[in-house]
């Protein structure tokens, strides 16, 4: 009898101390490494080393079965705050050298392209431009590096992926589409990419004006929104541009686009 209840005991123990342990790591992982988040942010501020920046917010997360977690930071600049910059923060609060570059060249990928969205939409800026560096370009610069520098050592090493809404008058047509769809990729071919992207999607000016400073809250990806609920995809033309060089049946590189007429094959409709 007294051995049974020590047996009892020694398993009700042994239970009540994995149910514990378990509890302690939740709340370290879930409550504590949230709590001191300010330190995460500090760290990502530290290594952008800019005052045009505003920290939006500072999220952690932990993937099941690994040993430490980590911090996503995301900031915007202070005068566009629809362009989000990431920088990821270990839980130890290192940040990742890595995705800060790619954050950080992405960043002046989508200033270098400013002087062409104001020609194509002046007055609606709303755009993105996603990259892809080489793993050996990323070891090999430092964050300091500028984008165009390794651009113009590393020719047709790079990707750049496009993505932009327009304004545009009652009067606009598929074949200006084509002629816009051109210039975009006449400038991508200055720049001497591997593989280049762009989506174009054309709203009414109208329809633009009429969400006043609200268009601000949204960036390109939700106005690219494709369900029918979504007022963006109602009220956008019924065409846009999708090309692509490293996929799809229509699959081509820049330099065989000579003329607008040649974008017709990227012209789709919904």
């Amino acid at each position: 009898m007294e051995q049974g209840l020590k047996a009892f005991l020694v398993v009700f123990i042994s239970v009540f101390g994995l149910i514990a342990a378990i509890f302690i790591a939740v709340l370290w992982d879930y409550i504590y490494y949230p709590i001191i988040g300010f330190k995460a942010e500090h760290a990502a501020v530290v290594y952008m080393k800019s005052e045009d920046f505003l920290i939006e917010s500072v999220a952690y997360s932990k993937q099941f079965g690994e040993d430490k977690g980590k911090y996503l930071v995301t900031a915007h600049p202070a005068t566009r705050p629809q362009l989000k910059f990431y920088v990821s923060v270990s839980q130890d609060f290192k940040v990742d050298e890595h995705s800060f570059k790619e954050s950080k060249w992405r960043y002046d990928t989508i200033k270098e392209y400013a002087p062409l969205i104001s020609q194509l939409s002046p007055g609606f800026d709303c755009y993105a431009v996603n990259i892809n560096i080489p793993k050996e370009l990323l070891d090999k610069f430092s964050a300091e590096t500028q984008y165009k520098d390794i651009r113009k050592l590393h020719e047709h090493a790079t990707e750049e992926y496009l993505f932009m809404g327009m304004a545009v008058d009652p009067y606009f047509t598929e074949q200006r589409a084509l002629e816009y769809g051109y210039l975009v990729t006449e400038f991508m071919k200055q720049r001497a990419l591997k593989d280049a992207s762009m989506e174009i999607i054309f709203y009414p000016k109208s329809f633009i004006e009429s969400l006043g400073n609200d268009i601000r809250k949204n960036d390109v990806f939700t106005m690219q929104s494709d369900t029918m609920n979504s007022k963006f995809y109602r009220e956008a033309l019924p065409f846009k541009i999708q090309f692509d060089t490293r996929t799809g049946k229509t699959k081509t590189t820049l330099d065989l686009i000579k003329s607008p007429e040649d974008m017709k094959p990227f012209l789709t409709k919904k």
